[in-house]
């Protein structure tokens, strides 16, 4: 087997965690009639943002929109970057890999977490490169995404590890030749990473 020398990360529940919990309440008291995550996704065109298919500003409008209490493009912008905590384990596994293997991170997202993800967790120390889908209009799991990022980052299917929460990630990336770990918690996910070959402290 091929040496693995580059370590492609998703960034949302892997390098860093997230969550709804406190931002669905906060909107449900300004009005907003969500039943779920999902229901919120959808009604405000997510999918659309995370692709680049749609600005900023109109996202940010279509979530006031939701409300019978506004809260403003400023106000909507932080508690729209609220729902990230760091994953420290992880994080620090992405930096003890860098001294065998070139870091990379892709992750499905929009602007307003792209800028603040990259800014709040230093993404450029943390990894060689990345981009996010809403800067190439693609998002996992499409087959061309992976291979954008094997044009982008200069490596062949064979030389490259991907690491995801989501199943159907990992099964696109292994659909393009990549070895691909579906990360459920930190020594699992290490644990394949050893076996991969690579010297990791536990």
């Amino acid at each position: 087997m091929p040496q693995i020398e580059h370590v492609v990360f998703d960034l949302g529940k892997v390098l860093v965690h997230f969550s709804y919990r406190q931002l669905l309440p906060l909107l449900r008291r300004q009005g907003a009639l969500i039943r779920d995550g999902e229901d919120f996704a959808s009604q405000i065109g997510l999918s659309e943002y995370e692709h680049g298919q749609i600005s900023t500003l109109t996202f940010l409008q279509r979530i006031d929109a939701l409300l019978s209490a506004p809260l403003g493009e400023d106000r909507l912008r932080k508690v729209w970057c609220d729902i990230f905590t760091p994953n420290p384990q992880m994080l620090n596994l992405a930096r003890q890999l860098r001294s065998q293997a070139q870091i990379y991170i892709i992750s499905n997202t929009g602007e307003i977490h792209w800028h603040y993800l990259c800014e709040r967790f230093g993404l450029n120390e943390l990894c060689d490169q990345a981009f996010a889908s809403c800067e190439v209009g693609l998002m996992k799991p499409a087959a061309e995404i992976y291979t954008t990022a094997e044009k982008c980052f200069g490596f062949t299917p064979e030389q490259v590890v991907f690491i995801d929460d989501r199943l159907e990630n990992v099964a696109g990336a292994r659909a393009c030749g990549w070895q691909a770990i579906q990360h459920l918690s930190f020594g699992q996910t290490r644990d394949a990473l050893i076996d991969l070959g690579f010297n990791l402290s536990t």
